[in-house]
């Protein structure tokens, strides 16, 4: 169904048009050539990616503070066909090895620890793609909370136990539970941070927040926990790292899922500066080395993030529903306010309308015009062609009357049995009438056989009234005055359009000759 600009209610004839997803169209969701320009772009990505989290783990005692390249290869597979897959893992699984033999470490080293990077991916692909279905929502509640489960925590510690357990063999880092700590952490946060980031950056709606007149208001309140994050990781004297939350709180519940996810980008990439560097909060914790402080604030992100996420995203999805209930709130109500066989507006729409349109040309001083339309002869037609030829002729003539109007603010009804009625709004009688004709003439000039008729196709009879209503005048007055029009129309041989006047203090209606 669709809404008709005419009558403003449910237009039944567009129903039809209305249909599933062709089998040709559903193949291609899941089945479509690899785009090379973009496994390229993706390739070289990773490879600058995994260039600045070893950069980042060099700076930091050799701890990978945050991994970035399993998340964002995780969040470019979910959003594509799964016969593409194989390709992005061998751009990853490159990328990696490319990066770390570049950096200097040995060849067999980097193949294992890259292994062991795409066992990470693969494992959350397929895992959560095949639980929560193609193209995985991880906007939404459930696939969100599974995501964290499989991927931010599961995945991760299986890809973190083969790494620590590959470098053991090549690198004397020290105990394997420490060395498989350090790694887990930097992955869980590369997972849950990136992923998500990459993954609302791919969404269609994400830069309406940065565009136009959103764009201020963005930038505003993502400056908030950024400046927050600021003044608390460059004050090394008090732990005032709580003060964070409230901030964030805040870019929760104003710019949702996808400000959720910058915000703590933003955070993360502030802290984790400040803490590498020796300055914030963590500083104050003694007796310990530089590995322990980013332990903890590698911690600290985590709880921001298993806490604000599903936060957010319930948010966006209790906003979701609203906009959902409204839609089918608008659609229950066309659906109360349209007639069932013409899809035009029903009596009560009509009556409701008229009663507006009455009480606004009485404010606004302006005309109102009312047609009265009766189907000719059509208990004959009935006879002759049965109940089912007889509504198919209401649907035809329905139709006609609804696209010969021309303005938006006419309204089309289907008055009762065989009766419609058209209200139109701010028209003088004259203007009134050339739309009756017009109505009168496409319904002639459909020539649907009538043989009932004396003109040997269905026709109509149409009674307008129109005038500048007076306070002291009854509504009745207008429906009375087109109703004897349309008596007379009949009287006088049907098929034609007549006028009459209406009982409207001051402001009389013309009678047409």
């Amino acid at each position: 169904m669709a809404v008709d600009k005419i009558s403003g209610v449910l237009s039944l004839d567009a129903g039809s048009a209305v249909c599933a997803v062709p089998p040709t169209e559903r193949v291609a969701m899941h089945d479509e050539p690899v785009r090379w320009i973009h496994l390229i772009a993706t390739f070289f990505t990773l490879l600058l990616f995994s260039w600045l989290g070893i950069i980042l783990s060099r700076q930091s005692d050799g701890v990978a503070t945050i991994w970035f390249t399993n998340g964002l290869l995780f969040a470019v597979l979910i959003k594509r066909p799964r016969n593409t897959w194989i390709y992005y893992f061998v751009a990853g699984f490159l990328a990696d090895t490319l990066a770390d033999v570049a950096y200097g470490d040995p060849v067999g080293l980097a193949i294992g620890v890259s292994v062991a990077n795409s066992v990470e991916v693969i494992l959350s692909s397929l895992l959560l793609t095949r639980w929560f279905g193609s193209p995985f929502q991880l906007t939404k509640r459930v696939p969100l909370l599974g995501f964290l489960g499989v991927a931010v925590v599961g995945a991760t510690a299986v890809t973190s136990a083969l790494g620590a357990s590959w470098t053991m063999l090549f690198v004397n880092a020290g105990p394997w539970w420490m060395l498989f700590r350090t790694w887990y952490l930097g992955d869980v946060l590369g997972m849950a941070i990136i992923a998500p980031l990459v993954f609302i950056l791919q969404r269609p709606g994400f830069f309406s927040m940065l565009a136009g007149q959103q764009l201020p208001r963005t930038l505003l309140l993502l400056m908030v926990p950024a400046i927050a994050t600021a003044l608390v990781f460059s004050h090394s004297k008090d732990p005032l790292i709580f003060f964070i939350f409230p901030a964030l709180l805040l870019v929760v519940f104003r710019l949702g899922f996808p400000g959720t996810v910058l915000a703590v980008f933003v955070i993360a990439l502030i802290s984790i500066w400040f803490t590498v560097t020796g300055h914030g909060p963590l500083m104050l914790i003694t007796g310990t080395n530089l590995l322990h402080k980013i332990v903890i604030e590698q911690i600290f992100l985590a709880v921001a993030l298993f806490t604000f996420f599903p936060v957010a995203a319930l948010l966006e999805e209790r906003k979701a529903l609203e906009l959902s209930l409204q839609k089918s709130e608008l659609r229950y109500r066309e659906l109360a306010n349209a007639d069932a066989l013409t899809g035009l507006a029903n009596r009560r729409a009509f009556d409701e309308r008229l009663e507006e349109e009455w009480n606004r040309a009485v404010q606004q001083s302006q005309s109102l015009a009312l047609l009265l339309i009766d189907v000719d002869l059509f208990k004959s037609y009935n006879d002759i062609y049965g109940h089912v030829g007889g509504d198919e002729c209401l649907r035809c003539i329905a139709k006609v009357i609804a696209n010969t109007l021309q303005e938006k603010a006419d309204i089309a009804a289907r008055f009762g049995g065989e009766e419609f009625a058209v209200i139109l709004p701010n028209t003088r009688l004259d203007k009134a009438l050339e739309v009756a004709e017009s109505v009168r003439q496409a319904v002639a000039g459909m020539k649907v056989p009538h043989s009932g008729n004396q003109l040997g196709i269905q026709t109509i009879s149409v009674g307008v009234a129109a005038g500048v209503p007076d306070k002291s005048a009854p509504l009745i007055s207008l429906l009375t005055a087109s109703d004897h029009a349309l008596y007379r129309a009949k009287y006088l041989g049907r098929n034609r359009v007549e006028s009459t006047v209406a009982a409207m203090p001051r402001t009389e209606m013309s009678t047409a000759d």
